[in-house]
């Protein structure tokens, strides 16, 4: 399958040749882009052509053009190893970007996508959060073990979520207690989650290598104590029940989910001979169904930059929730007692609250200043404001 550097490739006669050519295989990627099946980003590209690694390690049928078209459409990056990985790691090179823009030129004939939509979407995380988990947050401090239960209400939204158990991966026949999903990487994991089933359509979530290369993208160290209490992360929030009660004025709703219906963890050999756990994460498929109906999007790396403070992420995720909806004739107040007991329920001083959160939203404004609020008094005031992630990026990617 011969193709100039300005064709698309046929996407129907994939041979083996294909898959090991760079250049056929940028083309094949361009044209998984062009039809709609395939994100447009960075590491979806490293994604794509671990696939054909995987394809061309893997094929025993002489068809490996057929096996990956298979991998791809159903993008299950489960099994793909660390070997496979490196391997279209360095047939990229550098050139992962290069071939996010190529394929943004390649596709505008067939299914134009604006620039501003292009220039806002390269080089971005995309996360989601369900609506409620907007207003209603969870804990910003690790809770103790015997504190099983977590309640909060804004509006007319309330969550409860649950400490569960799992398995145990060390004794046999054994459960722990999981604590509370809570802090700041109970923050990055729960969109980051969302995101990948999102923008993937699964429900299957490969939390060992997905999670490690978001982290290692995002400068968050994955080794050590750090490492560990990201696995122990991963944990409460997999095993957590969550319940979402609505208040509407003709109804009132209740919703039950937990995250994930299954969590497994496969024991694999590092090339270096050292055994280590590498989770995977299958989705409750009511908890996809309800993220299907209400999801809103997230900049991940502004959550990455607020992520010292657990309160200014979920500030920032309010504010990206609130404000767009707001009417652009409209200005909003709202008095700053009644959004203490959400953002800072462990400071009981006006004064103190006003303090800190005069500081987080100036923090907040360094990160994203497109925001148009300020403090008058005791209260803050809200004026409709572009989302963080524009619509037309989300649409993009769903």
């Amino acid at each position: 399958m011969k193709k100039n550097k300005n064709q698309i490739a046929d996407f129907d006669n994939i041979t083996a040749a294909d898959l090991a050519s760079d250049e056929t295989l940028g083309l094949l990627y361009c044209e998984a882009v062009r039809r709609g099946f395939w994100t447009n980003d960075a590491g979806r590209a490293l994604d794509f052509f671990s696939f054909a690694e995987k394809a061309l390690a893997e094929d025993k049928q002489g068809t490996p053009g057929k096996l990956f078209y298979a991998l791809i459409k159903r993008k299950d990056m489960r099994f793909i190893t660390d070997t496979m990985e490196d391997q279209a790691r360095a047939r990229l090179g550098g050139g992962a970007h290069s071939l996010v823009e190529r394929a943004a030129d390649l596709t505008l004939t067939a299914r134009p996508v604006p620039q501003d939509t292009q220039d806002a979407l390269l080089g971005r995380d995309i996360g989601y959060y369900h609506g409620v988990m907007m207003q209603c947050f969870l804990p910003q401090k690790e809770m103790p073990l015997d504190h099983r239960d977590w309640k909060v209400h804004h509006g007319n939204a309330s969550l409860v979520v649950r400490a569960g158990l799992i398995a145990d991966r060390d004794n046999k026949g054994q459960f722990v207690d999981c604590a509370l999903p809570s802090g700041a990487k109970a923050r990055l994991i729960i969109p980051y989650i969302i995101g990948y089933a999102v923008q993937r359509n699964t429900r299957e979530i490969d939390m060992g290598r997905s999670l490690r290369r978001f982290m290692e993208k995002m400068n968050i160290p994955i080794t050590g104590p750090n490492g560990k209490a990201l696995t122990r992360e991963v944990q409460n929030v997999a095993s957590a029940d969550f319940v979402i009660g609505g208040w509407e004025e003709d109804k009132v709703t209740t919703k039950k989910a937990s995250i994930a219906e299954e969590l497994t963890f496969w024991l694999e050999k590092h090339p270096d001979q050292q055994s280590f756990w590498r989770p995977e994460m299958i989705l409750d498929p009511r908890f996809f169904d309800a993220i299907s109906e209400r999801r809103v999007p997230v900049d991940m790396g502004h959550l990455v930059k607020l992520q010292r403070s657990p309160r200014r992420m979920d500030l920032y995720c309010w504010l990206s929730y609130r404000t767009p909806l707001i009417r652009r004739d409209k200005t909003v107040k709202i008095k700053l007692e009644h959004l203490q007991p959400i953002f800072a329920p462990e400071i009981t001083t006006p004064k103190n609250f006003r303090a800190k959160f005069k500081g987080d939203l100036q923090a907040i404004s360094r990160i994203y200043p497109g925001f148009k609020i300020e403090l008058e008094g005791d209260m803050l005031v809200l004026r409709k404001s572009p989302p963080p992630v524009p619509a037309n990026v989300t649409q993009l990617l769903c």
